[in-house]
């Protein structure tokens, strides 16, 4: 059950029908649900080979200092490591690293701001009417909103592509080592989709988790049964057990 103070969307992905909505188009902050933008943009437009390696390039030294700053969740990347973008992706929708989303943003488009622009023109195609992204990943909340219902439209997008559904849909992933780091195993934020947890829904699609003390925590996720499809955007919920 919502509380009055959450923004909640819930609607039949195979017909796009709202099934019910509550402050559906309040602007809000979005913590990390933003990666999804990210993630789209580097599987639809980058032209990028997922396989390929990404050396993190100095121009970064800054914004991973505040990504610590704000104590964002991060794998732990340093400047000059070579890492495969596919492993950079697991990273950032699995446990949700912050750095990830930032190499692969300026490997994307040249620079953190060029790509904040990218995902602004993909916004406004997908139809979002109030949202807005000044970075890659929600760590930052100032000029980083968005709408429950603007946010169904972009976890449509991800849903629609394959690659982003083996993604998110994945409860670890093994990261291969790299000349900085021993291989690891890294595991999704999302509880539906951890066998372990008391949370888990067989027929659950992980989309995406994010929390900020200023967004509350916010959770996209789809789930299919009797043959349909169905999607779900919470923001600003204050339970720490959704």
């Amino acid at each position: 059950t919502a509380t009055e103070t959450e923004a909640v969307y819930l609607f039949n992905a195979d017909t796009g029908k709202t099934l019910l909505t509550q402050n559906a188009d309040q602007p809000r902050y979005v913590a990390s649900l933003t990666k999804m933008m990210t993630a789209l943009l580097l599987l639809l437009e980058s032209g990028k080979d997922l396989n390929g390696e990404v050396t993190v390039p100095t121009d970064l030294t800054q914004e991973f200092k505040d990504i610590q700053n704000a104590n964002g969740t991060t794998m732990g990347l340093r400047i000059g490591e070579t890492v495969r973008r596919i492993d950079m992706m697991y990273a950032m929708l699995l446990p949700s690293a912050n750095d990830a989303a930032s190499v692969l943003a300026n490997d994307t488009s040249g620079s953190l701001a060029a790509f904040a622009a990218q995902m602004n023109v993909r916004a406004s195609q997908l139809g979002c009417t109030a949202t807005h992204f000044t970075c890659p990943h929600g760590l930052y909340d100032g000029g980083n909103y968005s709408t429950a219902r603007d946010m169904a439209k972009i976890a449509l997008a991800c849903y629609a592509n394959s690659t982003y559904r083996r993604i998110a849909d994945t409860a670890s992933y093994r990261l291969p080592a790299t000349e900085l780091h021993p291989a690891r195993t890294i595991t999704t934020t999302n509880k539906l989709l951890q066998p372990a947890s008391g949370y888990y829904r067989s027929y659950a699609h992980g989309m995406k988790t994010g929390f900020t003390t200023q967004a509350g925590r916010c959770f996209v996720t789809f789930a299919q049964q009797d043959g349909h499809t169905y999607g779900l955007v919470i923001l600003g919920c204050d339970t720490p057990d959704h």
